[in-house]
């Protein structure tokens, strides 16, 4: 996900927070709803970094879309309803087959067809009978497939299907680099893999200097079947792809960044976009135009960096998208251009469009970090509630190949589309109700860490998120409400946890932090924290304002856990947060002051999550970090004295990464402890999965498969034997047995998923957390015949090693 805010708050935001707190009152009552017989997923809507909009050239209303998590989406109905997939890893490209409306291809680590508009997709290439394994590694469960024939080798980046020949397919690969594997100091290659039976069959056709490929050019467009041009990072290139005969030619100055291309009366048409940069005090790149199949190229900046003298800022153009079916019109994301007006310099940012291939340009979107200075913002929640600063400028754009006048824009947290050329442009991620509220069109791109359950109202629930702080609904669920009015500014991208009262109404406590994505190590590379601030906020009605509650606790202090003790008095109640990287605090007055707690704590004190048994004994787990490029390990502590002191608690060898530990109110000495594993030499995952213990933490042994990413575990308290875990990996579990054997949840398999929660007001339904799409609802068995997002998977490829824990996936 994103990044920590910086100066984003305007009086737009007070007074939209403002309304936004006098949202439904908690005792209204609502009218019973239907409970879901298959997973669908609640929120806001929107929220994170969005890519690739690719509008269905015969179909219009048909777009597909992806995100920079795992998740991808596809509409039918022009954006205002999406159907949220996953495809086993972040999709890299789209192709719609030009003469066959209804199918689309997907990359990744595979590629992938659909022949219902994105509604189910089928693996097409490696072919499913040459895989041997499905793996998952590393910190993030990078996924990859391994196969006999040891392709595709690499990731797909760029899909074309032939205008003349629907059968015919060009894959553009991007070299696999691995340390070790003998390439270092070579130049990279990417490679143009074809096909000619529509993916049954597959050859190398080329290889092109480059470490990606940015554009295929099919030779139908030239009068040339049987050829390609190919632009890479590196070079352009024209290959035969009978013989593999390959000409290339030089790019123009500058570090290509993106390109894109289309088609006239007289050929082929390619854009390419270099950085612009100063050399002899002029400025050089930018946008490029080719005629002949990268040749040679044409500066097309027009009036871009006109005027532009040493000392002046230069503009940046970050992306670019050209209409394939009328080139001449071409559409620029611009991340800085700079005006003077009354003498100062000031930043705009947005979109920009031509008409006659670059000749000139002229802005349809534009702002600054304060304003929409064209008057046509898209009007999303995320729009005002932060201003245009926080999405920023379009990460990419897509142009409709037969409607110059369409084009799709997706930035840092929303996705916009224009169809008048850029006169207006309406977002498309969620509806806006008239108290303020929004509801997901289904476009969902939001970590979040946990449901919460407001005791006295049953139609109040909490999510805390990332990047966009915190959400409540006061409807079941429906339609949310941002809930970080009193927030400190520099605090609000994450709220980690919070936790309601159980006796005094309204009452509630929240942590928060600055530092997002943890306990994930890419966020402390480094080891430390002193760039990152957060903190503690109380709110006495119901979550709609929060004040600062953090006494005693350094303002760099990003707050992951509270817990409330439930048998302190009211008038004083007994808190304790996790501080990552500074270790437990605890409060004895309601959160007015605090103290810290690290008596009998090691060096690492990378504070996660404390669990508390009904006896009182507290549960730390310290998570893994880094520390001058050093792992350090992570491990869990029990206190049975308030957190006075700490003794460890030993685990099993190996084991130093504990994410998540939840204990059986049956008999809590039996709990449940989830990990995250480490990757070994030969690339094998070690010491993850789930370990249980009957015990209170003496002893130990696996629960779940050892190389899984297991981020959390839930009991069910109506039938405590039956535990469901979700993971990194594609995949839920369930098991009836407390772990003795497990089986997938049908219908679930987003990529990267959090935390299970049981409905406490509905038996038998389940929240999921995720790391990228929001939260799913739905049955806590599943959805059993439900379709899965891809329908001639295999999950023995990632699950079959261990039939004897895992009885059905």
């Amino acid at each position: 996900m994103r990044r920590t805010v910086s100066r984003l708050f305007l009086s737009l935001l007070t007074v939209a927070l403002l309304v936004a707190a006098c949202g439904k009152p908690a005792s209204e009552p609502a009218a019973a709803q239907p409970l879901p017989s298959t997973w669908t997923v609640i929120g806001p809507g929107g929220g994170g970094a969005q890519y690739l909009p690719t509008i269905n050239p015969q179909d219009p209303q048909n777009v597909y879309l992806r995100c920079d998590m795992t998740a991808a989406y596809s509409t039918r109905d022009g954006g205002k309803s999406w159907h949220m997939y996953n495809l086993r890893s972040v999709v890299r490209a789209f192709e719609i087959d030009p003469s066959q409306p209804n199918v689309a291809y997907a990359a990744n680590s595979g590629l992938y067809r659909t022949e219902d508009k994105g509604l189910s997709w089928s693996l097409v290439y490696p072919a499913p009978g040459n895989i041997v394994a499905e793996r998952m590694l590393d910190d993030h469960a990078e996924q990859s497939f391994e196969t006999s024939d040891g392709l595709p080798g690499g990731e797909i980046v760029k899909v074309r299907v032939d205008p003349a020949d629907s059968g015919h397919l060009i894959l553009g690969v991007s070299p696999e680099f691995r340390r070790g594997a003998g390439m270092e100091g070579q130049a990279p290659k990417a490679r143009l893999i074809t096909s000619h039976d529509r993916g049954a069959s597959w050859t190398v056709a080329a290889e092109v200097e480059g470490r990606g490929v940015l554009a295929i050019v099919p030779g139908a467009w030239d009068s040339k079947p049987g050829e390609m041009t190919v632009i890479t990072d590196r070079k352009a290139a024209r290959i035969t792809e009978q013989g593999g005969a390959v000409e290339l030619s030089d790019l123009p100055a500058g570090r290509p960044v993106a390109a894109d291309c289309g088609k006239d009366d007289k050929g082929s048409v390619i854009y390419l976009l270099t950085d612009i940069d100063e050399q002899g005090g002029k400025p050089v790149g930018g946008v490029f135009v080719s005629r002949d199949r990268g040749r040679t190229w044409k500066l097309a900046n027009g009036w871009l960096t006109k005027g532009w003298k040493v000392g002046d800022r230069l503009p940046s153009i970050v992306t670019l998208a050209v209409c394939q079916g009328n080139p001449a019109t071409a559409y620029l994301s611009c991340s800085q251009w700079y005006d003077s007006p009354g003498g100062a310099p000031r930043r705009n940012f947005g979109i920009l469009k031509t008409v006659d291939s670059g000749a000139a340009w002229e802005w349809v979107y534009r702002c600054t970090n304060d304003s929409i200075v064209s008057g046509n913002g898209p009007g999303g929640w995320m729009e005002k509630n932060y201003g245009p600063e926080w999405g920023e400028y379009p990460l990419s754009l897509g142009v409709c190949p037969s409607n110059a006048d369409i084009c799709y824009a997706s930035d840092f947290g929303c996705t916009y589309n224009t169809a008048d050329g850029g006169k207006t442009w309406t977002q498309v991620y969620a509806d806006m109700l008239p108290d303020g509220a929004s509801a997901t069109r289904g476009i969902n791109v939001t970590t979040c860490y946990g449901v919460h359950f407001d005791p006295f109202d049953p139609q109040h629930l909490f999510i805390s998120y990332t990047d966009i702080g915190a959400f409540q609904s006061f409807d079941g669920g429906k339609s949310w409400l941002q809930t970080i009015n009193g927030i400190p500014r520099p605090w609000i991208n994450t709220c980690y946890w919070m936790t309601f009262d159980p006796k005094v109404q309204g009452r509630a406590w929240s942590a928060w932090g600055s530092g997002h994505d943890l306990p994930r190590p890419k966020m402390f590379r480094g080891g430390y924290f002193d760039r990152y601030v957060g903190g503690v906020a109380a709110s006495s009605d119901t979550c709609r304002s929060w004040q600062k509650s953090n006494s005693g606790m350094p303002e760099n202090t990003v707050c992951t856990h509270i817990l409330l003790d439930p048998e302190s008095p009211v008038e004083a109640r007994v808190l304790y947060v996790c501080g990552f990287g500074k270790g437990v605090f605890k409060s004895i007055d309601g959160g007015a002051n605090w103290s810290l707690m690290n008596s009998g704590l090691g060096a690492n004190l990378n504070a996660w999550r404390i669990t508390r048994l009904p006896d009182g004994a507290l549960f730390l787990l310290i998570a893994r970090g880094l520390e001058n490029r050093q792992v350090v390990d992570g491990c869990v502590y029990v206190s049975r004295d308030g957190a006075q002191s700490w003794q460890p608690v030993a685990l099993p060898a190996g084991y130093n990464a504990p994410n998540d530990l939840v204990f059986d109110p049956s008999d809590p000495k039996r709990m449940y402890l989830s990990c995250w594993p480490w990757t070994d030499s030969t690339r094998v995952e070690r010491c993850g999965g789930l370990l249980r213990t009957a015990d209170g933490g003496s002893t130990w042994e696996q629960a779940f498969v050892e190389d899984a990413h297991v981020y959390a575990a839930a009991v069910d308290p109506d039938n405590p034997a039956t535990v469901i875990i979700n993971t990194f990996d594609s995949a839920a579990f369930r098991s009836d047995n407390r772990g003795d054997t497990w089986s997938r949840l049908p219908g679930y398999s987003f990529k990267w998923g959090h935390r299970p929660v049981f409905d406490p007001h509905h038996k038998g339904m389940l929240y999921l957390t995720t790391f990228g799409g929001s939260v799913y609802y739905g049955p806590a068995v599943g959805t059993p015949g439900a379709p899965e997002d891809i329908v001639n998977f295999n999950y023995g490829w990632r699950w079959g090693q261990d039939t004897a824990k895992i009885t059905s996936f």
